[in-house]
């Protein structure tokens, strides 16, 4: 999404720093937790690769039933000199080899649609991803980068480390129904996921861009509505999804880190001279720092995909 754009001051200030922690909290996938007992949804299990590297996922393959489709939330990444990309044209297919001995080390083949983050000599993966076991205990994995809205909307999925229901091979296509408008959630035993609107207010900032006040609701896969109206930036790069539109939300004068850039791709349309943005995002995590800001990204989601799948509603105003 990202690419080598928006240089970082290093992974090593993303992960050390103390207000770098929220940061990361705000990137979790936006599932809901599996219950502890009379599941009926796939328990979807994390694999961090600073945990043991390689061995931890080997670990979640042996464990799960043979028959049933693996499907963990992953973050993981390697230097550049340790990746490979083999294709670039419709798809993207990555080939990342991880260093140690024994079941820590190994190669790990991603097939995704879009390439990896780059991020001061790092490739850098975080998502859903369906795992292909290897031919032996120590051999090569495959992993197919699935598509961050479908897991989430699906409705079939919680996060957990449980044994699934039924043998699950792939995620089931959305459901063909008639576009129309979202219902207002229910305010009681409310199974669909609600969407939360964000409209901040603007004040000028002396970078003659604009500050916020009030921080959009995140998650990796969350859907919001977002309508922001800024009175003054020509909408064209906007409009054509040529150029990020990013606002700021300083940190207090007593935090050591400046804050978080939210940047804004699609949904913009002129309003007198400047341009306002509004419609449904999906946020999404952006690794790394910015001369010392942290950053988040919404990306622009039609309403008639979220409208079938039939598992939204919007939030109730209080």
């Amino acid at each position: 999404m990202f690419g080598k754009s928006r240089a970082a001051l290093g992974l090593l200030l993303l992960v050390a720093s103390h207000e770098s922690a929220m940061a990361a909290s705000d990137v979790e996938p936006y599932l809901p937790r599996c219950k502890p007992s009379h599941e009926t949804r796939v328990p979807i299990r994390t694999w961090d690769d600073n945990h043991g590297k390689l061995a931890s996922l080997r670990r979640l393959i042996s464990t799960w039933p043979s028959g049933t489709a693996l499907i963990v939330y992953a973050s993981f990444g390697a230097a550049e000199d340790d990746v490979q990309i083999e294709g670039q044209d419709k798809a993207y297919s990555v080939k990342i080899t991880f260093r140690g001995s024994g079941p820590e080390a190994g190669k790990v083949k991603i097939s995704a649609s879009e390439p990896p983050q780059f991020n001061v000599g790092f490739y850098l993966y975080r998502g859903f991803f369906e795992v292909d076991p290897p031919s032996s205990p120590n051999g090569e994995i495959t992993l197919l980068r699935l598509d961050t809205f479908d897991v989430v909307s699906s409705g079939r999925y919680c996060l957990g480390n449980g044994s699934p229901p039924a043998p699950l091979h792939e995620i089931p296509a959305v459901q063909n129904t008639q576009s129309g408008g979202l219902p207002e959630c229910r305010q009681s035993h409310e199974t669909r996921i609600p969407i939360a609107t964000w409209k901040p207010r603007l004040t000028p900032n002396d970078a003659g861009l604009f500050d916020v006040h009030l921080a959009p609701p995140t998650g990796n896969g969350r859907i919001v509505y977002i309508s922001i109206e800024d009175p003054k930036h020509d909408c064209g790069p906007y409009a054509s999804g040529a150029e990020l539109y990013s606002v700021s939300l300083a940190n207090p004068p007593t935090s050591s880190w400046p804050g978080v850039g939210i940047n804004l791709r699609g949904n913009a349309q002129p309003a007198g001279s400047g341009c306002r943005f509004e419609g449904f995002y999906m946020n999404e995590p952006v690794y790394g720092m910015h001369q010392g800001w942290t950053e988040t990204y919404f990306g622009a989601i039609d309403r008639e995909r979220i409208v079938a799948s039939n598992n939204y509603c919007m939030e109730r105003k209080h």
